[in-house]
């Protein structure tokens, strides 16, 4: 099998145009702005050696829904770039192509071409995803403002959790759920409308909740203050809390939850169903981590940096 066949008998079944061009031609709906993102996921960096190759797909997918997802954005096309060591297998390839057509149908988006390719080097894929929002209604991480509640949509820790697992840490086990929440997270493409008819501000977290959340102070120059005790946890990592297998730093900092981060007025919270309040945003500047009594929780590291 040659790249040409590869491509048309496993990519051209996703694609509801032909592959066979040098580019894609794409309608936006009128009255419409295009929102774009693009992520990357390297072999031994974001997924192990040998993964599920249906787990991989579905992650390089999905974290770049939930980019659009946190700008208000709505699904559209997506590129989809492969670099091979060598030529997978059939099997491997029916795996990945049938998640990749799983999340197409469940989220509403279809694969618009891409490129496949070799490396000397281990696996890496490269999606970038489009998505559509009425014009002048992207949100950004730049419009928090001081009297916002501070929202999150989801329980996070569970990712990080998933990974200590999966990196073998000496007697630490848990179950297949916080396994799935590492390689397959839930892009809240649900809350997209939510957050452009009334947030003022969103980020996904990808790299860790205070570290994200950082994000939104620093491009809205505002100051964040996090009640840490009040950030929501599954039932599964509050008993590893609890017993020290992990440390409220380290659920606030680990990142992969793929939870959105909202500024939202007090009065609009009624329209994020699911999500909690965990904070606020006031005058100044940089993110206050607190505990119940108000004292200040330091953190050595406030996520995951590449470099």
């Amino acid at each position: 099998m040659n790249e040409f066949s590869l491509i048309e008998r496993y990519f051209q079944p996703l694609s509801p145009v032909l592959l066979k061009d040098d580019a894609a031609v794409l309608s936006i709906p009128a009255g419409h702005e295009l929102v774009v993102s693009s992520d990357t996921l390297n072999e031994g960096t974001h997924f192990i050696a040998g993964a599920d190759p249906a787990d991989i797909a579905h992650k390089a997918l999905r974290v770049n829904l939930s980019d659009l997802a946190a700008m208000g954005a709505d699904p559209l096309a997506y590129q989809l770039n492969i670099a091979f060591s060598a030529m997978p297998d059939e099997i491997w390839l029916e795996a990945f192509t049938a998640a990749l057509a799983a999340d197409q149908a469940a989220f509403g988006i279809f694969c618009s071409g891409g490129d496949t390719t070799s490396i000397k080097g281990p696996l890496s894929i490269s999606i970038t995803a489009m998505g559509v929002v009425p014009a002048g209604q992207a949100v950004t991480r730049g419009g928090a403002e001081p009297g916002d509640v501070l929202l999150v949509s989801g329980p996070v820790g569970g990712a990080f959790c998933g990974l200590q697992a999966l990196q073998r840490q000496p007697g630490f086990t848990v179950s297949e759920a916080l396994i799935e929440a590492c390689y397959r997270p839930c892009p809240r493409t649900d809350l997209a409308e939510a957050v452009r008819m009334y947030a003022h501000a969103a980020v996904d977290i990808s790299d860790g909740l205070v570290a994200d959340l950082s994000h939104i102070c620093e491009a809205s120059g505002v100051k964040a203050v996090l009640e840490a005790e009040t950030v929501p946890l599954s039932e599964e990592v509050k008993v590893l809390l609890r017993s020290g297998a992990v440390s409220r730093e380290s659920l606030l900092s680990g990142g992969d939850d793929y939870q959105l981060l909202m500024a939202v007025p007090p009065q609009h919270t009624q329209h994020f169903p699911g999500s909690t309040v965990i904070g606020r945003f006031e005058e100044g500047a940089g993110v206050r981590v607190q505990d119940v009594d108000g004292q200040v929780l330091s953190f050595k590291e406030k996520g995951w940096t590449h470099f």
